[in-house]
C-alpha cells in the first residue's frame, strides 16, 4: 500500500508542476499578445497619420505652388494650346473585306 501511496504522491506532484507550467506559459503568451495587440493599434493610428500627410503631399494646389515657384513652370495661354482627338472614322472601325473572300 506504500508503494501506491508514494507513486500517486509522485504522478501528483508531477501534474501540479506540470499545471504550473502551462499556466506560466500561457500568461506569457498573454501578456505577449497584449503587447502586440497594442502595438498594431500603434501602427493603424500611423498608417492613418501617413495616409493623412501623404494626401496634403499630392494636393493639386501644392503641386501648382512648387511647379510655379521651384520649376517656374506656367500655364500656356489659351492661344497655344491645341486639344488631339482620337476618334476614329468609320472607315477605319471596320475591318476590311476583299471582294467578298475570306483569307
Amino acid at each position: 500500500m506504500t508503494r501506491l501511496n508514494l507513486i500517486l504522491f509522485f504522478a501528483l506532484m508531477f501534474s501540479a508542476l506540470g499545471l504550473v507550467n502551462a499556466q506560466h506559459k500561457a500568461r506569457k503568451l498573454y501578456i505577449e499578445l497584449e503587447q502586440l495587440n497594442q502595438a498594431e493599434k500603434q501602427y493603424n493610428q500611423e498608417y492613418g497619420q501617413w495616409q493623412l500627410e501623404q494626401s496634403t503631399w499630392a494636393m493639386h494646389s501644392r503641386i501648382e505652388q512648387i511647379a510655379a515657384q521651384q520649376l517656374q513652370m506656367q500655364v500656356p495661354d489659351a492661344k497655344r494650346i491645341q486639344i488631339v482627338s482620337l476618334k476614329k472614322t468609320a472607315t477605319e472601325q471596320q475591318p476590311q473585306l476583299q471582294s467578298g473572300v475570306a483569307k
